[in-house]
């Protein structure tokens, strides 16, 4: 006892934070009554009331005494059914796209194939692109819309009808997924520099590698769909998720972050390049929130003659970044990132189906799609058996083939996805970012990419993963829970897509399970319903819930309330719950939101809660959520607005 006594007043001398006689006779600046204050403290405690003097916090309670703390100076402000949160924190996001950029976006709108050549084509006229020109489109949705019709059955058909002399890159809303059309294509250069091409005969020599990466037809040509790091082969500019950035970009991330309530950020894939643009700001004070950087550099770039990873020069150029920024007020770069594998949707509308690509522990499942192109409607017709006759003899006329068989030969290959870099280089680079320091936030999708992570994780020789973190961690295999745990990771979910969608969901389950049509694709059992963002499992094995929003993945909008709802319901739009067991409470959120990610940014004992002594960071919010989630009432809570925002005792944003 007389140790945490201790420990208690020695915190308290270095934070600030016990309140002292003579403080309790001064006045407070701003008083807070009459509500619902969330202080996301170590008892989860609600309060009443809360006091601001200067940039800290000094009282929060039940309001008795709170009289003393009011002054002729002081701005009382009654919250009539309002609620205080502490600021909240986004640990996986990508600062800079959440604002439009300047040139062509689509902004998530799903379209046909019809729609997308003519949106392309009124890109080129707006922009008055002359002919050879790059074209480079933003927020393109993968996962919804793109239906082909008689005319234009692939992508690559839609942009060469809508650009004919221009090439084009459409960059996923995803961040891994895109389409080119052939000019584009063309252009791809082999690993020396020749300018070849994308071609079902490059395919299989020059572009072999990247054959899990790139859709192509029924004759083995490209399609169109490029992903991950095939899209590399075409980059016209450095542009991909952001667009052209804006040379005002980092104020106006500023004011939507401070709309949402968001007061500390992980940007979750930053060169040294796009956090310089925040620098002078934060050296000016004017920065609103806070900023931790997963430092970005592509591992592959630092390869050497022998496969191995140049681990020297790589750590050499992140430590450097990291040191520029020691002094920086409000910015840190103490993070790196990792992708360990890319994303699970595959396309149900190619011709061939797209596998999915994120590393899975069991091969993909081939289903068999029917596309009806009046109503707009895919079903799922069966499965390709790569056990069977047909799937055992030598290659055949593809069309020949689907004549007799009713699927293409290519579909009895299987295939487990990919991951990002070779499994030596993941774990060389983990090990390498732990010896210097760095905290590592890992991308993972799969449940055989969570488990390279997993391998890599406990091989470190520091023995402090602890500090370490994985993102999105969509599927997770069940003996992988007490691995997660005992590591005591922190896991950034996207809550947000922790639902039912079944146009969605038509490009994931189907190649998980084998389902029977459309309505079986929620079936219980199944691997994925049962095993899909497992996250009230990982919490009760140890691990610790982070959130990031990941915008702009599927919105640029941060959508922080929209995330605490479905952390809760897990349901889609029309009522259907994604694996209820795996539900977690409004506290458990709320703590993932605030304390727990202030505590994996690093800065918990100065924010995170609203505990006497730490800094004001907190947001005002229209509505209980907490009494809505506790009356079964929670998918309310997605329509919460924020009314302010506080940063270090500074309003930044007041409705």
């Amino acid at each position: 006892m007389r140790i945490r006594v201790a420990a208690a007043l020695l915190y308290a001398m270095l934070a600030g934070c016990a309140p002292q006689t003579s403080e309790r006779s001064q006045p407070a600046d701003i008083v807070f009554k009459g509500g619902t204050i969330y202080t996301a403290d170590d008892s989860r405690q609600i309060v009443s009331a809360l006091a601001v003097r200067g940039n800290r916090i000094v009282y929060a309670g039940d309001g008795a005494s709170l009289e003393e703390l009011i002054g002729e100076r002081t701005r009382v402000h009654a919250l009539d059914g309002a609620m205080i949160l502490p600021g909240l924190h986004d640990m996986h996001i990508h600062a800079l796209a959440i604002v439009p950029p300047d040139g062509c976006d689509i902004d998530s709108e799903p379209m046909t194939l019809a729609e997308l050549a003519r949106f392309v084509a009124a890109c080129i006229e707006a922009e008055a692109l002359p002919a050879g020109e790059w074209l480079s489109v933003t927020q393109w949705s993968f996962s919804n819309g793109n239906q082909p019709d008689v005319q234009l059955r692939t992508i690559r058909q839609a942009l060469d009808l809508g650009a004919p002399n221009n090439p084009v890159m459409l960059w996923g809303n995803d961040g891994h997924h895109g389409a080119a059309n052939s000019l584009a294509l063309k252009r791809a250069k082999n690993a020396y520099g020749e300018v070849v091409g994308i071609s079902a005969l490059t395919l299989k020599t020059d572009f072999a590698e990247y054959r899990e990466t790139i859709g192509v037809d029924e004759n083995g040509e490209p399609n169109g769909g490029i992903s991950e790091t095939a899209r590399d082969l075409l980059r016209p500019l450095d542009a991909g998720l952001f667009g052209d950035v804006p040379a005002n970009v980092v104020p106006k991330v500023g004011a939507v972050l401070a709309s949402r309530g968001i007061t500390s950020i992980m940007d979750a894939a930053m060169t040294p390049s796009q956090l310089a643009l925040f620098r002078p700001y934060a050296e000016r004070g004017e920065l609103n929130y806070n900023l931790v950087a997963a430092l970005f550099l592509t591992p592959s770039d630092y390869l050497v003659e022998d496969g191995s990873l140049d681990t020297e020069s790589i750590i050499k150029e992140l430590v450097a970044t990291r040191s520029e920024y020691e002094l920086v007020p409000r910015i840190r770069a103490d993070f790196a990132k990792i992708f360990v594998d890319g994303v699970i949707e595959g396309n149900p509308l190619a011709d061939p189906p797209a596998l999915p690509n994120a590393a899975v522990l069991e091969p993909y499942e081939q289903p068999l799609f029917a596309y009806d192109a009046a109503l707009e409607r895919v079903d799922i017709l069966g499965y390709v058996d790569p056990t069977s006759a047909a799937c055992a003899g030598d290659e055949h006329d593809s069309t020949m083939f689907r004549a007799e068989h009713g699927f293409f030969q290519k579909q009895c290959r299987q295939s487990r996805g990919v991951l990002e870099h070779d499994e030596h280089i993941i774990h060389d680079y983990m090990l390498a970012l732990d010896a210097a320091g760095f905290k590592i936030h890992a991308h993972v999708i799969g449940d055989r990419a969570v488990r390279v992570a997993l391998d890599g994780f406990e091989a470190l020789e520091s023995a402090d993963a602890a500090r370490h973190s994985l993102a999105h961690i969509q599927l997770v295999h069940p003996d992988d829970y007490q691995r997660i745990g005992q590591l005591g990771l922190s896991l950034a979910f996207t809550y947000a897509w922790i639902t039912t969608d079944v146009i969605y969901d038509l490009t994931v389950i189907p190649f998980i399970d084998q389902v029977e049509g459309v309505r079986d694709i929620y079936r219980t059992d199944g691997y994925y319903f049962q095993n899909a963002y497992p996250v009230a499992g990982l919490k009760e094995a140890g691990a610790v819930l982070v959130a990031g929003s990941d915008a702009p993945v599927d919105t640029r909008d941060p959508r922080p309330f929209v995330n605490i709802a479905q952390a809760v319901t897990r349901a889609g739009v029309d009522g259907t719950v994604l694996n209820a067991a795996h539900s977690i409470s409004i506290f458990d959120v709320l703590d993932a939101y605030t304390i727990n990610g202030a505590r994996l940014f690093g800065h918990g004992a100065q924010t995170g809660s609203l505990e006497v002594g730490k800094l004001a960071d907190l947001t005002v919010i229209d509505r209980d959520i907490i009494r809505l989630a506790e009356s079964g009432r929670a998918q309310e809570i997605s329509e919460a607005h924020v009314l302010k925002t506080m940063f270090e005792g500074r309003w930044v944003f007041e409705r």
